[in-house]
């Protein structure tokens, strides 16, 4: 089920509105049941794996014997998953395998080290696990988070509702108007890069890393506001990425519950034990993480290369840090210059890795990075065809790009306010009534859009 799709806004609505109702004690079966179903309509079979992953570390977690023993089997059915030839079609691998997984093992972790204590009750645990709107696309949320919330099934609040209303209509605002578009342009590119299209290939080098930022940030933003609807506080995902100064900063605002994950279950543990290898050791630890986080998203070459190239961004990045800052010391202006120009250039870095992650293969990375050049400030006929006077289209889109980061500016301001703001009960309906028209509007272009819009590119990881 789509999430950008009219019959996944009906499921959100019916499920919140039946969670609403219910008295409280029943509404962890209602999100149990509601995930469930969710994942039942996508595949029976997997739901089944979902259910039998979910209860074996449950048992494990109270077992205090088989905690490491069951996050290897997790992590070798994982592996297996990913190591399937039809990794990238829907249907050969699981949804959401790769979040359910890690916050299963990181529980069995967790619980192991003695940071938590096992959850001694089932309900809220299959409620931790298949929560559906995590399980496309994350965030990877902890059950030291997670679990406090569903067990105590606070009641949600218009204004807070209304909250998470206008984040999911971020979302799609996201993933319609600027990922989807992005992605037409991106997809030509890459599929013409040998006959010499016309189209300028840097469209796509700078093109793929907004689309992707668009399109799973947007993903995140409708999974983060359906949560609200039941009452549910998510971890963020995405902190302005763009915007990071150098790599190291980079990787701290984006894709930031994977980035932790791997921190605290992977990078810090070989850290640790590698310490006496001083430079060395931190290399080869950001090498290990960066190439397993690169693997996470299938075992490709290509994924593969993605994690060593941003290992060689951290690992100067690190190596440098003290001279960096000897040098900032005694020229002040270099450090001033340099949070103008380090987002620039950490961004083009970025978009070089990107090329590995979207390429598919050794050959297209090649093929892309020799016609990098070709065909600058022309547009073939073919090209044209595709988008109806591209200087509008491009006006257009970066509007919207700033629309887009002007939303999440002022959603990252006001997201983390603990206490209502105070405004006259006139402003609260009429945002209310606003929220609603634009909900009416947007469940109206999705059921008579004759273009489906696309599948959102982090769901099949």
């Amino acid at each position: 089920m789509n999430f950008t799709s009219a019959g996944f806004m009906g499921f959100l609505a019916a499920s919140g509105l039946l969670y609403a109702v219910v008295p409280r004690g029943w509404r962890c079966a209602v999100l149990v049941a509601a995930s469930y179903l969710f994942y039942w309509l996508c595949s029976e079979w997997f739901a089944v794996l979902l259910l039998g992953a979910t209860l074996l570390a449950f048992l494990a977690a109270r077992s205090k014997s088989f905690h490491l023993t069951v996050v290897g089997l997790l992590i070798a059915v994982l592996v297996l998953f990913k190591s399937l030839p039809l990794v990238r079609i829907s249907w050969a691998i699981p949804l959401g395998v790769s979040y359910y997984t890690f916050k299963l093992a990181g529980y069995l972790i967790d619980t192991h080290w003695g940071v938590i204590q096992p959850e001694r009750r089932l309900m809220p645990f299959l409620a931790y696990t298949a929560f559906f709107p995590q399980i496309v696309g994350g965030p990877i949320q902890r059950a030291e988070s997670f679990l406090p919330q569903v067990e105590r099934a606070d009641s949600v609040s218009l204004a807070t509702a209304c909250s998470g209303i206008l984040r999911i209509l971020l979302g799609f605002f996201k993933k319609f108007v600027i990922a989807d578009n992005l992605g037409r342009i991106v997809d030509y590119i890459y599929g013409h890069l040998s006959s010499h299209p016309g189209a300028p290939v840097a469209l796509g080098f700078y093109g793929y890393p907004l689309q992707m930022y668009a399109d799973f940030s947007g993903l995140t933003d409708i999974a983060v506001g359906a949560g609200v609807l039941f009452g549910i506080r998510s971890p963020e995902n995405f902190n302005a990425p763009f915007f990071a100064a150098s790599p190291s900063e980079y990787w701290r605002r984006w894709h930031i519950t994977l980035t932790l994950w791997m921190t605290d279950y992977v990078f810090t543990p070989l850290r640790m034990s590698s310490r006496n290898l001083g430079s060395l050791g931190l290399v080869l630890s950001l090498f290990v993480n960066m190439i397993l986080i690169g693997l996470w998203h299938g075992f490709y070459w290509t994924f593969a290369l993605f994690g060593v190239v941003h290992a060689i961004y951290l690992s100067v990045d690190a190596l440098t840090q003290k001279a960096r800052k000897r040098l900032y010391k005694s020229h002040p202006l270099a450090d001033r210059i340099t949070d103008w120009v380090g987002p620039v250039v950490t961004f083009h870095l970025v978009a070089v890795a990107f090329v590995f992650f979207r390429a598919g293969s050794i050959p297209t990375v090649r093929s892309f990075f020799a016609h990098l050049f070709d065909g600058l400030g022309s547009f073939s006929p073919a090209f044209r065809d595709l988008i109806d006077r591209p200087a509008h289209f491009f006006v257009v889109l970066a509007m919207a790009l700033v629309v887009m980061e002007g939303a999440d500016a002022l959603r990252r301001r006001f997201w983390s306010r603990t206490a209502p703001i105070e405004c006259p009960r006139w402003a609260r309906w009429s945002v209310y009534s606003c929220t609603a028209l634009a909900v009416l509007l947007t469940v109206s272009l999705l059921i008579t859009s004759n273009q489906e819009s696309s599948p959102f590119l982090y769901a099949i990881f």
